[in-house]
């Protein structure tokens, strides 16, 4: 019998990121059944604010592990994870990860254009003509991509279809090209791998 699995928290900006987020953990680990439990800002302004009160929460409700996802934006990333880091402080989770996907959490998605055309049914993959970390507005970019694809046919919702590409991206490439997506999965394979 293995050892149980530890229920994990997730704080993110919006419910689609705590979808994919279960999706990619699911994937990687092989876990068909992780328990999480969400909190989520509808933006970051709010999930700063709360952030410390939704941990203690989770804590409660029995989450062991914390990943809290906030997007970079425009930010700098030292200067967010310090932010991140007072407001969390002292964390009521021990073992947690403050995860900024850079720019936004759709960057990791531009990844894999694969993931993409097999996701929405496309004829064709988009072409990702950069480094997906280094693509300002990610979400707006995947979104044009995909409009251009599907003959202006399909409009992007990432609360839709960002869990539909996470369930099909290769997670070695989004590996290889987000550095910013690394930190995530070195912390899930530490912590719920069996």
């Amino acid at each position: 019998m293995g050892r149980k699995t530890p229920r994990v928290g997730v704080i993110a900006e919006d419910d689609s990121d705590v979808d994919s987020v279960r999706i990619l953990i699911q994937r990687m680990t092989g876990i068909a059944q992780i328990s999480i439990k969400r909190r989520v800002g509808k933006g970051c302004g709010r999930l700063k604010k709360k952030c410390h009160a939704w941990t203690d929460l989770l804590r409660q409700q029995g989450c062991s592990l914390l990943i809290l996802i906030h997007d970079l934006d425009s930010n700098n990333l030292s200067d967010l994870t310090k932010e991140i880091q007072k407001a969390l402080n002292p964390c009521p989770i021990m073992i947690h990860l403050i995860c900024i996907p850079v720019q936004e959490f759709e960057a990791w998605l531009l990844s894999d254009p694969m993931a993409i055309k097999d996701a929405m049914n496309l004829k064709n993959p988009p072409k990702v003509k950069t480094s997906p970390e280094t693509i300002n507005s990610p979400k707006e970019h995947l979104g044009e991509l995909i409009y251009r694809a599907s003959n202006k046919e399909q409009i992007y919702m990432n609360t839709k279809h960002n869990p539909k590409i996470a369930a099909k991206i290769s997670i070695d490439l989004v590996r290889a090209k987000c550095q910013s997506f690394v930190p995530f999965y070195d912390f899930v394979h530490s912590h719920l791998d069996n």
